[in-house]
């Protein structure tokens, strides 16, 4: 919603099964939404094409952040077409940002710390996210904009685009430093 311009938008943190722990109603009756007409305005600078995150690379005001979990990072799977993670990326897997118990995202202050500890706090550089297909990618863009990062960037195409392209490359094992 935010990449098409839209700000006024909440997320249900835990999804359904927080709705209910919360006490809050659910019914299956059938709503009859009102009509609204929105206009989108694409703020361009908050996604990435594989072309734009080739450059970034080797551009040290980007931060590429890999999402997927840490085996799938290291490239032990076979779940996209070759194995491993986009050169110079970091590995932030997504459930670092969730709490295991409750699926909702940690605490704020938690999240800032564990932002910061992985230098994607510097306002010198722009955060990338990637993932699989660009889902999970857009979930770690949500929490950085929670708590203050509103110019992360996500790579839609994410591993399914990037290893498609045999003459893009991969690193297998973990990224140094």
């Amino acid at each position: 919603m935010r990449l098409e311009g839209f700000d006024d938008v909440a997320v249900l943190d835990g999804g359904l099964p927080a709705w209910r722990a919360a006490g809050a109603r659910v019914s299956n009756s059938p709503v009859t939404p009102s009509p609204a007409t929105f206009t989108a305005r694409r703020r361009p600078g908050l996604i990435m094409s594989t072309d734009e995150v080739a450059a970034a690379i080797a551009d040290n005001k980007f931060h590429i952040v890999g999402v997927l979990d840490a085996a799938t990072y290291r490239g032990e799977t076979d779940v996209f077409a070759r194995p491993g993670h986009i050169p110079g990326s970091m590995n932030l897997p997504i459930d670092r940002i969730r709490d295991p118990e409750t699926g909702t995202l940690r605490p704020i202050e938690e999240l800032r710390a564990l932002f910061a500890a992985s230098g994607l706090f510097d306002p010198a550089i722009t955060p990338v996210t990637y993932c699989g297909g660009g889902v999970a990618a857009t979930a770690l863009a949500h929490a950085l904009a929670l708590v203050g990062r509103d110019d992360v960037c996500v790579y839609d195409g994410s591993l399914t685009a990037w290893t498609a392209d045999p003459a893009l490359p991969l690193v297998v094992g973990e990224q140094p430093g």
